[in-house]
């Protein structure tokens, strides 16, 4: 069914990214010939576009400085028709994300430069006008490039409405860690969750799932590259095959992407279960395309949620 246009404010990360991948076969620990490819990135700026291709209403604020890569997030973000209220640091360098992939497409390696998010204290959240875009807003989405005192104010802000939160990486998951019973969606990969968690990698995602609630998670979407999502919804475990891709493009993105409609379609009424299948289905899209799509796309989005394998319980539950 068609999902109502929401309004969202979102916080965190929007930023240049880069990409580089080899002409051929990926050798590690060599020089590669390839390509680098630059664009506009940042996991609320990527969960934006996928609300945008959904006509929700957008307000973001993220950090950036005063270079040449601060001017081509502040247009993309124009462009994607998302209200921007970011703040500039004149004397920093803009964040930067530079991911190596490999000749399938897959991450080999990341380096975030994202110091400048460090500078976005609860403080920066509470000018009159940024207040009166979270007053207005249904929903927040917000990223763990954020410091533990901007999502601590935020998640005051916000008490009573749905919240969201992706965990970016290992490292600033944990940023997540005392927040977990008072997130209404938490969306993690499995090296997140394990950090979480203080366990291994090698854990499975059910397991990883099942210990996040022990530690107060209610509803959590831990995905595991082209391995099955965990859907954790106060206490059930349950496991989605994500939809076949036939021709991987790029990770870069997805998490997001899949973070973004998943959180739509819950604010929209949605069963969880069934927000998280659109949500891997528009995932798959992205990774599918050289691009982040459009909205006549949506019905394409539509029609791979409904196609996909039916949902299973969990062998711990």
């Amino acid at each position: 069914m068609p999902l109502r246009p929401h309004r969202f404010f979102l916080a965190g990360a929007a930023h240049v990214d880069r990409r580089a991948r080899p002409a051929g076969t990926f050798r590690p620990r060599a020089s590669n010939p390839g390509s680098m490819v630059e664009s506009v990135g940042g996991a609320v700026f990527n969960a934006g576009l996928a609300l945008r291709m959904f006509s929700a209403e957008v307000s973001m604020m993220s950090a950036r400085g005063g270079d040449l890569e601060a001017g081509l997030v502040e247009a993309a973000v124009a462009a994607a028709g998302m209200t921007d209220h970011s703040l500039i640091w004149l004397d920093r360098r803009t964040a930067t994300y530079t991911a190596i992939l490999d000749d399938r497409g897959d991450l080999v390696a990341g380096i975030a430069d994202m110091k400048i998010y460090d500078l976005l204290s609860g403080r920066s959240f509470t000018r009159r006008h940024v207040r009166a875009l979270m007053d207005g807003a249904e929903a927040l989405i917000l990223d763990a490039n954020l410091p533990i005192a901007a999502i601590d104010h935020l998640l005051g802000a916000f008490a009573g409405r749905p919240v969201a939160a992706i965990g970016v990486s290992p490292a600033k998951a944990v940023r997540l860690g005392e927040h977990l019973a008072g997130l209404t969606l938490l969306f993690l990969s499995r090296a997140e969750a394990a950090s979480l968690v203080e366990a291994s990698t090698s854990t499975g995602i059910a397991l990883l799932a099942e210990l996040l609630a022990e530690k107060g998670a209610g509803r959590v979407i831990i995905t595991d590259g082209a391995s099955d999502v965990a859907i954790l919804d106060h206490g059930a475990v349950t496991l989605q095959a994500p939809p076949p891709v036939a021709r991987l493009q790029d990770v870069t993105g997805a998490g997001d992407t899949l973070a973004a409609v998943v959180t739509l379609a819950f604010v929209d009424g949605w069963p969880l279960v069934e927000a998280v299948r659109l949500g891997m289905a528009a995932a798959s899209r992205r990774i599918a395309s050289d691009s982040d799509g459009s909205r006549d796309c949506v019905a394409a989005i539509h029609a791979i949620a409904a196609a996909m394998t039916a949902p299973r319980p969990s062998p711990l539950a």
